[in-house]
């Protein structure tokens, strides 16, 4: 019997050990957990107060640190960023976001904004206010070792409104920002990558309608843009060399389909100057656009259609296709030799 007992309490005393060694380890991960979420709002404070030297004021009016056991959740309600090394200033208010990283894993953070952003750009003299919203946003961003950062954004039913209103149904958009600023015109400096689905304009243009189906594009910006008020920093930031670099364009747009690649500048007026290369399909379309929009005279728009006829040879999927270069110069738009019209025009006061 004696011996009975003492096999018995051999398991007793084993499992005891073993609940003994989880509560042991179950509270030094809880005092973990804490400490470091702890840590965590300091320097999510710190960052803000840091920010403050770059005329960047950062704010919210709430922070907690949620997520325990299996994550760390960044909380801020009402939260607000605003350059004001920039005049005027760009404005970036949500209502709530969350950022949440594994306790393994902390270079990668998941966003998500449920109730979306506003971000705003005032106006000014000819310059009309900008404002970007969206009905919810979601996105990862990725802290580089050296110092740099990596953002995906994914936008629902979001809006550009300037003097009119554009609604885009979905965007997913990267943004690469290097570990130091461009110190010179070759050096890369912010990249930026977006893919719009459903864009609507505010009136159908010609036989292409008001939707565009398919926008993508790609840009690397050369050189760093100074502070001060906007004109003055786009013109330094030209005065130093500074290009838009499109790596890729591909626009899908009734019957029209474009792909391309080039570089856009800045003129002396601060108006932009261009070459880019690509191809593109339902030309013919885009000239009857033109015309109907009054952008066009009827005469040179059929001129043009000879000219890029002659030029057109039949594409991957058997349509006609012209390769060829699309430029601004002298605040007018090129394809090939065919004169389009006008350029618009930027109002950067």
């Amino acid at each position: 019997m004696a011996r009975y007992i003492a096999v018995m309490r051999r398991p007793t005393r084993l499992g005891l050990a073993v609940i003994a060694a989880l509560l042991v380890i179950a509270c030094a991960y809880t005092a973990y957990w804490f400490v470091v979420a702890s840590q965590i709002k300091d320097s999510v404070d710190a960052w803000a107060q840091s920010e403050r030297a770059d005329k960047i004021d950062v704010s919210w009016q709430r922070i907690s640190i949620t997520g325990f056991p299996i994550a760390f959740r960044i909380e801020l309600d009402r939260a607000a960023l605003r350059d004001n090394a920039v005049n005027p200033a760009p404005d970036l208010r949500i209502s709530s976001l969350s950022g949440t990283a594994r306790p393994w894993d902390f270079a990668d953070w998941h966003l998500h904004a449920p109730a979306g952003f506003s971000a705003e750009l005032a106006g000014a003299g000819e310059r009309a206010p900008a404002k970007l919203t969206a009905r919810s946003a979601d996105g990862v961003v990725s802290i580089e070792t050296e110092g740099g950062w990596k953002l995906w954004l994914r936008l629902q039913d979001a809006a550009i409104e300037t003097a009119d209103r554009v609604l885009i149904s979905a965007a997913d958009g990267w943004v690469i920002v290097p570990p130091k600023l461009p110190r010179n015109r070759i050096d890369p400096g912010l990249g930026l990558a977006w893919n719009l689905r459903e864009v609507q304009l505010p009136v159908a243009i010609g036989p292409l309608g008001d939707t565009i189906e398919q926008l993508d594009f790609d840009v690397t910006v050369k050189g760093g843009l100074p502070s001060g008020k906007l004109a003055q920093a786009v013109m330094a930031w030209r005065d130093a060399g500074g290009t838009i670099e499109l790596d890729n364009l591909d626009l899908r747009w009734g019957g029209l389909a474009a792909v391309a690649t080039g570089t856009v500048a800045l003129d002396q007026d601060l108006q932009p100057i261009g070459g880019f290369s690509g191809a593109i399909q339902g030309y013919d379309k885009v000239l009857s656009a033109l015309v109907q929009s009054g952008r066009m005279r009827a005469a040179d728009a059929g001129l043009a259609r000879i000219a890029l006829t002659m030029l057109a040879k039949a594409g991957p999927d058997g349509k006609p296709e012209i390769k060829t270069a699309f430029t601004i110069q002298n605040g007018q738009m090129f394809l090939g030799p065919a004169k389009l019209g006008k350029a618009p025009h930027i109002s950067w006061e």
